[in-house]
């Protein structure tokens, strides 16, 4: 028989009436669950969450006529121990990024469900859980190995800052530098244009292998992935949003771990929205590439993912700085951009938005088209770095405690946030 699970203290933050009851009714039916505090105004607010000393903090997105989103902010800087959950009135994926970035580990969109509701709370509780199980190994000692890179994610909390271009092109460079298999995944599930970068024309998407992730095998994968003409392999975001809705973190993560046995390199474009299946592409990753541009908007999205990242217990090793249109006329300088973001850039994509552009409408990217472009010797440059790179693995000998040497335990937790 197992050891109990932890009892989770739950304070809820919500205005008085069917909601605020229902959610009262949820958590008293579970004794996994204990309601610690149920508060209806801003007053006294971290003096009273401090006291009831909470594992999971459940906040409306609007507390009367006062939108909470300065309130999570603050929350998640004055107890980080404590996991917030925001429930926001639609699945807009704006309140979602906005919320996200704010320090919120989970959502639920209203109407919801009791059986919803107590679904989020195990995810988030097991979220913590294993990362705080992940941060005791660590502390306690862990034997290291070492490995090459193998999963690249690239992602920016802005739009239309050229992650889906740098990810395609650095695929190709990757696949050029060492001739081995490269996978270039398609990680925008909704709105992904990779087909028309690379031209390809295939029905075969990451939807086809959503219902088989619990049996995914070699033939099957190789059966939905798509080899281009340039020798990577490609796997497409979906083509029907509705396919795309219906796709969770559990089976996202099944089916990356699935394609990283056939491959060596995994390129991931992760887009630019923040939601839990993006966090899932970003937790798999050996490094993740934040693509920014010199203008103010994209650094002040930057600084802010920065900041949040943070929280995603990763090491300092991971999140790499990309800065892509570098010498942008009119554009922040390497300098200043380094001193805003407290954070060095590692490699910057010089701009060359005439071949950019070329490259996208003719479908021929700037790795083939343009072989001589200071941009792509500059995204060859980058790939050269990255296969000289290796990433570590912490495995923990001693009795009681151990953690596989892969990303699987962080993922998992990770992968369930909503």
């Amino acid at each position: 028989m197992g050891e109990p699970e932890k009892t989770s203290r739950v304070v809820v933050i919500v205005d008085p009436g069917p909601v605020q009851q229902q959610i009262t009714n949820a958590i008293n039916s579970q004794p996994e669950f204990v309601l610690a505090d149920v508060l209806t105004s801003p007053e006294r607010l971290g003096r009273e969450i401090g006291a009831a000393n909470p594992d999971i903090v459940l906040i409306d997105y609007k507390l009367g006529e006062q939108p909470t989103l300065d309130m999570i902010d603050d929350l998640a800087m004055q107890f980080p121990e404590a996991a917030l959950i925001t429930i926001l009135p639609d699945n807009d994926s704006v309140h979602i990024q906005q919320v996200m970035l704010a320090g919120a580990r989970g959502f639920i969109i209203q109407p919801f469900t009791s059986i919803n509701l107590l679904s989020t709370l195990r995810r988030v509780r097991d979220l913590e859980g294993r990362r705080n199980q992940s941060i005791a190994v660590k502390k306690a000692g862990a034997q290291t190995t070492t490995r090459p890179l193998k999963t690249i994610t690239l992602f920016s909390p802005r739009g239309g800052v050229g992650c889906s271009t740098l990810a395609s092109n650095l695929a190709l460079a990757l696949y050029e530098a060492t001739g081995q298999r490269v996978l270039l995944m398609e990680g925008k599930l909704f709105f992904g244009h990779m087909d028309v970068i690379l031209n390809m024309r295939t029905h075969n998407t990451i939807g086809d292998l959503i219902p088989h992730v619990n049996a995914l095998d070699e033939g099957l994968i190789f059966e939905v992935i798509s080899k281009h003409g340039s020798g990577i392999h490609v796997l497409l975001g979906p083509s029907n949003i509705q396919i795309a809705q219906g796709i969770r973190p559990d089976d996202l993560y099944k089916v990356i771990v699935g394609v990283q046995r056939f491959f060596d390199y995994v390129v991931i474009d992760a887009g630019s929205s923040l939601t839990e299946n993006t966090v899932t592409l970003m937790d798999s990753a050996d490094r993740l590439l934040l693509v920014t541009t010199p203008d103010l908007a994209a650094l002040h999205d930057t600084s802010r993912f920065i900041q949040i990242s943070r929280t995603l217990s990763y090491p300092d090793e991971k999140l790499m700085i990309i800065l892509n249109r570098a010498g942008l006329l009119g554009g922040v300088k390497t300098k200043e951009i380094e001193s805003a973001l407290h954070y060095q850039i590692y490699a910057t994509v010089p701009d060359d938005p005439a071949n950019a552009l070329r490259s996208l409408n003719r479908g021929i990217p700037m790795m083939i088209r343009y072989p001589r472009s200071p941009t792509v010797k500059a995204i060859k440059g980058l790939a050269s770095e990255l296969t000289s790179m290796k990433t570590t693995s912490h495995a923990k000998v001693s009795a009681g405690l151990s953690v596989e040497p892969t990303q699987k335990e962080l993922l998992l937790a990770s992968s369930r946030l909503g």
